[in-house]
């Protein structure tokens, strides 16, 4: 589960395999990028009595850190480790020096490349590999070819913890997520169905020319479909570049649908000005639009972080949303994995890939434990009529609510406004005027305060710090009312007055 404490798992893990051990354990930390150096080092430093390694024993490698690999810990960017780590590691292992790899965001090193750094496996004995200890850690460890790439350099899966796990446990803070679909206009819907008729034609026309492709399960088909593209076979390769090429086409359409910005700036106008908020899109140009737009009403209330902007832009961002300078902070894939940042409360994730790991990277940043915090939410927005998932998490938790939402210039929740209708008619058939009330019932629309009990929203609206949180919270306590005496009364019964 992201933010559970895998790295302090490994380090204590190294602690008891060392105390099994007669000689110094020595430790090999690959990470998949740079930052993720100082976030080991500095757990290694806070961990240094129980662990016992010194400052002084810890080496880094990759970026502008170049430690030459003499340190009974050494930490490496795997860009860094692929074409040296292998042959120090196996004349380690020949002389008898014991060593554990730890493999952090272990996903990552499947690729042809990355897997370099197992080379030594290959090099030693099988007296010197008895020196060779390793784990793997990830939210998300089952890559494509998972068994045939991981498993034999890392060993097998032999402990899970899943979001469910850690929420029961009080490990990670509770969340609420909120699908929200959105719905196309003529004109995308027009446009999708003309690029799905050709991606069936791309599609038929590679499966006759690689016809094992029929059994291949809809989770590895994009995979198997990209590996063709390096196929011997011309025909083939053009077959596969073909398909891939529309594929992406139809992607885009539903990716990059305007919609989506327009649907996430109506959402921050409904949440608390209190709240902080993590933005996540799936493209650079995505991100920069989202937050040209925050930036115009919210001026310096909201950062942005990506992977295309400077060293020193990223740092300042990350610094301002570290020390709550700004509150809202709108980010690319390159907050997807590993950096270490505050948790937010509320997560909206604008686009997102149908990869699992990328989707529960992204929950992990507001699930982190914080002093004061309430249940967390995320939005996760989606394209209806279309191949995207509607929902975040491929299988429900019990531990996770989940609230299904439309969008149409204006949000939509079937239970919800149920509930807000019966209340509107009342007070117009007493004669009352509903204006506040439906400004309230907007707010309560995308927050979970409505499923909550009756007492604990009186509780809030007496500890409210305005008028205006006080009616929100009194607007709230109603519908709760409402929402329990429906569960009271069997189906048949007419509606008690409030």
């Amino acid at each position: 589960a992201t933010g559970a404490g895998k790295t302090i798992l490994a380090l204590f893990a190294a602690k008891a395999l060392q105390q099994q051990l007669s000689g110094r354990l020595h430790l090999l930390i690959i990470v998949p990028k740079t930052f993720l150096l100082g976030q080991w080092k500095a757990m290694l430093l806070i961990l240094e009595h129980e662990l016992g390694y010194s400052r002084d024993e810890i080496g880094l490698v990759g970026g502008t850190m170049r430690q030459a690999h003499n340190k009974p810990v050494m930490i490496y960017v795997v860009n860094s480790a692929r074409y040296k780590v292998s042959s120090i590691v196996a004349r380690q292992l020949k002389a008898g020096q014991p060593i554990m790899l730890i493999a952090d965001e272990c996903h990552r090193y499947g690729s042809r490349e990355n897997r370099k750094i197992f080379d030594f496996l290959g090099a030693v004995d099988k007296k010197a590999k008895s020196n060779y200890y390793s784990i793997g850690l990830s939210a998300t460890p089952r890559i494509f070819r998972f068994e045939s790439l991981l498993v034999p350099t890392l060993g097998p899966l032999f402990y899970s913890y899943d979001i469910g796990q850690a929420i029961a446990e009080g490990v990670v803070n509770d969340v609420v997520i909120y699908n929200i679909g959105l719905w196309m206009t003529a004109e995308q819907a027009e446009e999708y169905e003309i690029l799905g008729k050709k991606i069936s034609g791309a599609m038929k026309a590679l499966k006759e020319l690689c016809p094992r492709l029929m059994k291949v399960p809809p989770n590895t088909f994009f995979g198997e479909v990209q590996a063709l593209t390096f196929d011997p076979n011309q025909e083939i390769r053009l077959a596969a570049m073909a398909l891939l090429t529309v594929l992406y086409k139809r992607r885009g359409l539903v990716y990059e649908a305007p919609q989506r910005i327009d649907c996430a700036l109506d959402l921050i106008e409904l949440l608390s000005e209190e709240s902080t908020i993590i933005i996540f899109a799936e493209r650079i140009e995505q991100s920069e639009a989202i937050y040209d737009a925050l930036a115009v009403h919210l001026g310096g209330a909201v950062a942005m972080y990506h992977s295309e902007m400077g060293d020193v832009a990223r740092t300042l961002a990350l610094r301002r949303y570290r020390s709550k300078e700004v509150r809202i902070l709108v980010s690319c894939k390159a907050l997807d994995e590993g950096l270490d940042i505050p948790s937010a409360d509320i997560g909206i994730v604008v686009a997102s890939t149908s990869e699992q790991r990328q989707r529960i990277q992204r929950l992990g940043r507001i699930l982190r434990k914080d002093e004061g915090k309430g249940t967390a939410s995320l939005f996760y927005l989606s394209l209806l009529d279309t191949v995207e998932d509607t929902t975040l998490l491929e299988k429900g938790m019990d531990e996770i609510e989940e609230m299904h939402l439309s969008w149409n210039k204006t949000f939509f929740h079937p239970a919800y406004d149920e509930l807000a209708y019966t209340l509107i008619f009342r007070l117009e058939e007493k004669g009352l005027d509903s204006t506040s009330v439906l400004q309230c019932i907007d707010r309560g629309r995308v927050r979970p305060d409505w499923t909550k009990s009756a007492e604990q929203l009186l509780e809030a609206q007496r500890q409210a710090d305005s008028p205006s949180t006080s009616a929100y919270y009194g607007v709230m306590r109603t519908l709760a009312m409402i929402r329990e005496r429906d569960r009271q009364l069997p189906d048949s019964a007419p509606h008690p007055s409030l």
